[in-house]
């Protein structure tokens, strides 16, 4: 294909508002798939930096999706589709900021550049988005390759912003913060490591209110990983391309792959059947579930991180609203609270998930084992939820004190509060009753 054959694409393209048409589609997968050699041959040198800085560290890479292309263009007409430069793109993911810049200083001694480094980590976007993107050029076609490095911790940030686009049907991923100025700010907030304003804090709270937020990523999460686990369990385990398929009402599928060819032709046929979901092929050098959980984070963790960040925000809010003598507002955020604590209760049951296995019968989710437990594994199982749950409640208890301090003086009100924090656990009870979790296990 010539660059005058792909920008009459991206303008057609433009015209029918990201429409295509049969003949268009298979034109701009031709397109897509010029960038497959080039990105393989890049994959592979970038898994060699990868261990040179840290072995265990998460290398994956993907073809943007149709979709996003075409989005893409429809957002920037003037841009020639040719010279879209993240089409083809590499993510490292470490563990710490030192890892990362020691990946890009060896990739600057491995690659010839294209256009300049942007560095997210020292100057962040604006809604809170970290990470380094350096374009390469293959040293075979003279393609070019997106290459993303970023920590565990930035990546979490990420997923969590493509979450709540699922979860919410917003796109701030795609659109940026001028999209939802709120729930951009929000998120933006939550990749911070500053103390919030009672304004700010205020936000978060109200985000989390409107979109009944806790509760509905938490119970996606733990249901699709679920799913998913059992998938990976039945996969070639010599399989290094993986696709997976999303949508906000159905659980993820993921299939694999050896060959890179059969993975995009899956790609594709899966496009043409359903373009409303979201479809997403990666590789991952040394798969293991672990591994496929955090390429795929948006998809199938089985806690977020966020959850427990979270926690402190909220506590501030509930004693602020008691020390404004405001009950109505405390009921209110303390059930907020509530909802939070059943949703880290129920994640310490997930933890052990690894080792006992998990499942969906009739639409309740059963925590169980794959086959019999020693009655010693089994009391390393208990030991360790006994010690998490301890661990949980001895800071709820904490809590309850604190906030038995603050309770306004005056009959009335301290009647009214004292009355609602008796309910609690009747009320964190039904939260995590409400969510169908059972657990079970076979004993030898």
């Amino acid at each position: 294909m010539t660059n005058g054959e792909i920008n009459r694409l991206g303008k057609r393209i433009v015209k029918s508002n990201g429409g295509l048409s049969s003949d268009d589609l298979v034109t701009l997968q031709d397109f897509r798939t010029t960038f497959s050699k080039p990105l393989t041959d890049t994959f592979s040198k970038v898994v060699e930096i990868k261990n040179k800085v840290r072995q265990s560290s998460i290398v994956a890479f993907r073809l943007k999706r149709i979709s996003t292309i075409a989005n893409k263009m429809v957002r920037n007409p003037d841009m020639n589709l040719s010279r879209m430069g993240d089409i083809a793109g590499i993510r490292m993911i470490f563990d710490n900021d030192k890892d990362v810049y020691d990946a890009l200083e060896l990739i600057q001694n491995e690659f010839e550049q294209s256009g300049k480094i942007n560095d997210y980590i020292k100057k962040p976007k604006k809604i809170g988005y970290q990470s380094i993107h350096i374009y390469v050029k293959d040293k075979v076609f003279g393609k070019r390759i997106e290459i993303q490095i970023r920590t565990t911790t930035h990546h979490n940030w990420s997923t969590l912003v493509e979450i709540s686009d699922l979860l919410c049907d917003t796109r701030l991923k795609e659109l940026g913060y001028d999209s939802n100025p709120d729930f951009a700010e929000f998120h933006a907030l939550m990749s911070s490591d500053k103390e919030l304003t009672d304004e700010e804090a205020d936000l978060v709270y109200n985000i989390l209110d409107k979109y009944n937020f806790i509760t509905d990523l938490s119970k996606l999460f733990r249901k699709n990983i679920t799913e998913v686990r059992k998938q990976w369990a039945s996969l070639r385990k010599n399989s290094k391309y993986f696709l997976i398929e999303a949508s906000k009402d159905q659980t993820p599928s993921l299939k694999a792959f050896v060959s890179y060819n059969d993975a995009e032709k899956a790609y594709f046929e899966t496009y043409k059947k359903n373009q409303q979901t979201e479809i997403v092929l990666t590789a991952i050098s040394k798969p293991s579930f672990q591994q496929i959980c955090i390429a795929y984070a948006n998809y199938i963790l089985s806690y977020h991180t966020f959850i427990r960040d979270v926690e402190p925000i909220i506590k501030n809010l509930v004693i602020r609203a008691l020390e404004e003598k405001n009950i109505k507002k405390f009921k209110r955020i303390f059930e907020t609270y509530e909802d939070l604590q059943a949703n880290l209760i129920l994640d310490v049951f997930f933890e052990v998930a690894e080792l006992a296995g998990a499942d969906l019968k009739g639409g309740k989710l059963i925590l169980h084992s794959k086959r019999a437990i020693t009655k010693s594994k089994l009391k390393l199982i208990q030991k360790h939820l006994d010690s998490q749950l301890s661990k949980r409640s001895e800071l709820h208890k904490e809590f309850i004190e604190e906030i038995e301090l603050y309770i306004p003086n005056g009959f009335f009100r301290r009647k009214r509060c004292k009355s609602f924090l008796r309910e609690h656990h009747k009320r964190i009870e039904k939260i995590i009753k409400d969510q169908n979790v059972f657990i079970e296990a076979g004993v030898n």
